[in-house]
C-alpha cells in the first residue's frame, strides 16, 4: 500500500483511475463524488479532493471520468458520469463539478452497473431490471436498449475498441452484445450463481467473469466457450480486471486481477 485517500467516513461504492493515472475519482454513500491527485503517491494519506461534488440523495453510486475527445491515453477526461437509484446517468463538469446533462432511461430502477466506452462516445448503465440502456455521450439520446437477461444486471463493460458492450447478470448469463448495431452477439452458459462481474480483455479474445459461485472462468469469444475456470476463491467474486501493457510493463500474457 503506497497511500490511503480519506475524507469522510462513508464506505466508498466506487473508484475510477483516469487513463494518465493521474487521478482517481471515488463515490461515497454520502453522496459525493470526490477526485483526487495522485500523481504524486509520496503525499497520498494527507491528500485532500481536487474537486467535491453532492450529487445529491443516492446520485453518485457508481462513477467513471468520460473522455469526450478521444480514446487516446494522452487525452484527458472531460466530464464525470454517476449513476442514480432512478433510472439516470448525471454528468458533471470536472473542471467545477456543474451539472451538464441527465440520461434518462425512462424506468425508475437503481442503476449500479455503468461503463463508458473507451472512445467517450457512449455511455452504457444497468441495474434492478433485466434491460441495459446505451447513450450517445454527446447527444445525451438514447441509442439502444437490450433486454437479453431475464434478472438484474451487475455489471457492464465496453471492448477496447467500443463496439462491443459485455454485461453480467444474476441470471447466471454473460452476454456480448453489439452496440453499433443494437444487437446481441451471443450468450455464455457456466457459472452456478449471479454473475456479478465481467470485463473483455484489450485483445477482444477473451472475457473474465466471476460469480457468488466463487468461481473465476475465462471465455473464448471467437469459440464462445470457457476455457479456464479458476477455484482459488471461497467467496462470492466481485470484480475482475485485466492487466493493461504500458510503456513501463509490457505484457507478454495475459494477467487477470479478482
Amino acid at each position: 500500500c503506497v497511500g490511503k485517500l480519506k475524507d469522510g467516513n462513508y464506505a466508498i461504492t466506487s473508484v475510477d483511475v483516469n487513463r494518465q493515472g493521474t487521478r482517481a475519482l471515488t463515490s461515497s454513500m454520502d453522496n459525493t463524488l470526490r477526485v483526487w491527485d495522485i500523481s504524486t503517491r509520496k503525499s497520498l494519506n494527507d491528500a485532500k479532493p481536487l474537486l467535491s461534488i453532492n450529487a445529491g440523495p443516492i446520485n453518485a453510486w457508481k462513477s467513471r471520468f468520460v473522455s469526450r475527445k478521444g480514446d487516446g491515453d494522452e487525452v484527458p477526461a472531460d466530464l464525470i458520469a454517476s449513476s442514480t437509484d432512478s433510472g439516470m446517468v448525471k454528468l458533471w463538469s470536472l473542471e467545477d463539478g456543474s451539472a451538464v446533462r441527465e440520461l434518462n432511461t425512462s424506468r425508475p430502477n437503481f442503476m449500479y452497473a455503468l461503463a463508458v466506452s473507451p472512445d467517450g462516445t457512449k455511455i452504457a448503465c444497468a441495474g434492478a431490471g433485466s434491460h441495459v440502456y446505451v447513450f450517445d455521450t454527446e447527444a445525451g439520446m438514447l441509442l439502444c436498449t437490450f433486454s437479453g437477461h431475464s434478472d438484474n444486471v451487475r455489471s457492464v463493460s465496453f471492448s477496447a475498441d467500443s463496439s462491443l458492450l459485455v454485461t453480467a447478470s444474476d441470471d447466471k448469463q454473460i452476454q456480448l452484445h453489439d452496440v453499433r448495431h443494437g444487437s446481441p452477439v451471443t450468450t455464455l452458459l457456466g457459472h452456478h450463481g449471479w454473475v456479478l462481474t465481467a470485463e473483455m480483455h484489450p485483445s477482444g479474445a477473451y472475457i473474465a467473469s466471476g460469480s457468488v459461485d466463487t468461481k473465476v472462468k475465462i471465455w473464448d469469444v471467437a469459440q464462445r466457450a470457457c476455457v479456464e475456470t479458476h477455484s482459488q476463491h471461497s467467496q462470492a467474486v466481485w470484480g475482475v480486471a485485466w492487466q493493461r501493457s504500458s510503456d513501463d510493463v509490457p505484457i507478454t500474457r495475459p494477467m487477470l486481477a479478482s
